[in-house]
């Protein structure tokens, strides 16, 4: 009898974490069954191996994940954005997931610099860009410091500067909590972001970072001259009004709000974000 009790348990927790379930099942099923290109490698710099993969041929496509998390939190835009005919490309940040933490103090910055340089391995050029949370931030410092880089870029749920964020950001911007009702054990935060036993130390440094960066001022903003798309939430950890000026001050930004979501957006509505992102990147969007 336990096997039935198990078997109905999974099938209530596929129910009620629809539709992140059926967009993870999905994903899973595409993943291994796809015959899209695929190439995986890490670079050296600074101290840190850091792990990227790239599906598909085409216009290339950047997607950077947020704070103690990886790259694996896309499983709901990766399939549909490699089948619409672009190159996708995934980077797990310095000291999460596949890559490790070296010996340099985290920094939006460096996170940066760690792009660039797998942008440089695959040869790419030039890149749109979608950016969650702290890849949001990274996003806009690319587009910063090197504008020629940067075709067009999505910031979703992105601060630039710790102002932005409400008071209670650090207890629960980890987009982990977002697969489940209930808190997650100490355990399952570690295996998503990928520091295992180290976890306590990345999560104290990267709150850490959250409480004294990004420094971006309005002259910054206003010097980012791509296009871009800022998607914030109306129960997000941004401030509205911050989004609002970000999206403002920028020289070519505009911004959506996705009612009745929280931070996790590319999670839990997914479909409303593919949509938007389809529109402004000129993509096929989703079927």
């Amino acid at each position: 009898m336990s096997w039935i009790f198990l078997l109905c348990g999974m099938v209530l927790i596929f129910v009620l974490l629809r539709p992140m379930s059926v967009n993870f099942t999905n994903y899973v099923i595409w993943k291994y069954s796809t015959t899209t290109q695929s190439e995986t490698g890490d670079i050296d710099y600074r101290g840190a191996r850091i792990r990227y993969l790239s599906y598909g041929h085409g216009e290339p496509v950047l997607l950077l994940h947020g704070g103690l998390s990886n790259k694996l939190s896309w499983f709901s835009q990766i399939p549909w954005l490699v089948t619409s005919g672009r190159q996708v490309i995934l980077i797990d940040t310095r000291g999460h997931g596949d890559s490790t933490h070296g010996n340099s103090e985290l920094s939006y910055q460096i996170f940066a610099e760690d792009v660039l340089q797998v942008l440089d391995r695959l040869n790419i050029q030039r890149t749109d860009i979608i950016g969650w949370s702290d890849g949001g931030i990274i996003a806009l410092l690319l587009g910063l410091d090197a504008p020629q880089r940067v075709e067009k870029i999505v910031a979703i749920s992105a601060n630039f500067h710790p102002s932005g964020l409400i008071p209670e950001a650090s207890e629960i911007q980890n987009e982990s909590s977002y697969f489940s009702p209930k808190k997650f054990t100490d355990w399952l935060r570690s295996w998503w972001s990928g520091a295992g036993d180290a976890h306590p130390i990345l999560e104290a440094e990267i709150k850490e970072l959250w409480r004294t960066a990004p420094l971006l001022v309005h002259a910054d903003l206003r010097a980012i001259t791509a296009p871009t798309l800022v998607i914030t939430a109306e129960n997000d950890i941004i401030e509205m009004s911050h989004s609002g000026e970000l999206a403002q001050m920028l020289a070519n930004g505009r911004i959506e709000i996705v009612l009745g979501a929280g931070h996790a957006t590319p999670i839990t509505h997914a479909e409303q974000i593919n949509q938007l992102i389809a529109a402004f990147l000129g993509i096929k969007p989703p079927m």
